[in-house]
């Protein structure tokens, strides 16, 4: 049996870089983006922009469109937190992770009583957006016309819930981009094609949509570990295991620890560390799939910097600045009297050579 190939923290992070198409991106469409990550995190909707146009050799061109045409959508498919996703995979992905939101915030409807007044909101909602798609606080003023608000949190939780049991999602852009327009999924998104396959078992014994999940995440984020997938994911590492079971499209390698990981086999032939584009300065910005997407980030970031990227350890991450396949530091935006301006916050100083390539990367962040 040939032994797994043993990779360095410089080459696992040159090798993410390589399987989030952040080195060379091509020529493909929005969704196909979102498609090969599985889904974006997307808690921050500008950032997540960014994130997608990164990633695609035409950078935010057409990506408004994908929106408009419902090729992606928003909501919250796991962990409680708004992802990107493709619309054909909504339904199947809700029916798999939905239960498990449901579940691990129960507590909180039980408090708010969401339950009991969660067919009258999906009535009131339905109804709203019969005049098309609309703002959340539209839906959140016929809730309050229908006597269903009257607790602080009680409309976040609704929403919530109709997204859940897909009855609603997000759908068009704002003018201003920075938020989506509700959308019954009914109307919105065809109930047809790949993604609606049920939940029922397939191969391992895992549902199919999971099997394609765990393929996409591998592909789209490895080198990265079982339980990294499992917590991305938010399901129980056995489930990531047997949908491993005759998986075809990912390879086994190990870290210089041992620790066994998982990555598509064409990111290993891909950029090596003397690879000057792969090891140079990327500007990501917050909440980027390369740092959330992954419970271990020891590989591309030094413990002791990781309060740097998220201060206070309040959930809030900072915009990230990569180089040499690792996170070297945050940066930020100040406005100056010729435009926006680039500020860096570097964990250590940065060479001439590097600061001027962030500057770089700063002019070509692609916007809407």
């Amino acid at each position: 049996m040939t032994a797994p190939t043993v990779l360095t923290d410089r080459e696992i992070g040159l090798a993410r870089l390589t399987a989030h198409g952040l080195v060379r991106p091509e020529d493909v469409a929005p969704e196909h983006v979102v498609r090969a990550l599985g889904a974006v995190q997307a808690q921050d909707l500008p950032g997540a922009l960014v994130s997608v146009g990164l990633r695609r050799a035409g950078g935010p061109g057409g990506l408004r469109q994908a929106f408009d045409d419902g090729r992606i959508v928003r909501t919250w498919p796991m962990r409680g937190t708004l992802h990107l996703v493709p619309a054909e995979d909504l339904r199947a992905w809700l029916a798999v992770l939905g239960p498990r939101t449901v579940a691990s915030t129960a507590a909180r409807r039980l408090a708010l009583g969401i339950d009991e007044r969660l067919d009258a909101a999906r009535e009131a909602a339905l109804a709203a957006l019969r005049r098309g798609p609309q703002p959340r606080e539209r839906l959140h003023a016929a809730w309050e016309e229908a006597g269903l608000l009257g607790e602080p949190g009680r409309a976040y939780h609704l929403m919530l819930a109709l997204h859940l049991d897909a009855t609603l999602c997000l759908g068009p852009l704002t003018a201003d981009a920075r938020d989506q327009l509700v959308v019954p999924v009914a109307d919105w998104i065809p109930a047809a094609g790949e993604g609606t396959a049920g939940p029922g078992p397939g191969a391992g014994g895992v549902p199919p949509v999971v099997a394609r999940w765990v393929r996409r995440y591998l592909r789209g984020h490895g080198p990265a570990s079982v339980a990294d997938a499992a917590r991305w994911a938010a399901l129980p590492r056995s489930a990531v295991r047997e949908a491993l079971t005759g998986l075809d499209g990912v390879v086994a390698v190990h870290d210089r620890g041992g620790r066994e990981l998982w990555c598509a086999p064409e990111v290993l032939e891909g950029p090596g560390p003397g690879d000057r584009r792969a090891a140079g300065v990327f500007l990501l910005p917050p909440f980027d799939e390369f740092v959330l997407g992954y419970g271990d980030r020891s590989h591309v970031l030094a413990p002791d910097r990781a309060t740097r990227i998220v201060p206070g350890g309040n959930g809030v991450f900072k915009p990230t600045v990569v180089a040499g396949g690792r996170i070297v530091g945050t940066w930020g935006r100040a406005r100056r009297a010729g435009g926006p301006a680039l500020v860096l916050d570097p964990f250590e100083e940065l060479s001439p050579a590097r600061r001027r390539a962030a500057e770089r990367a700063f002019a070509r962040l692609p916007t809407l």
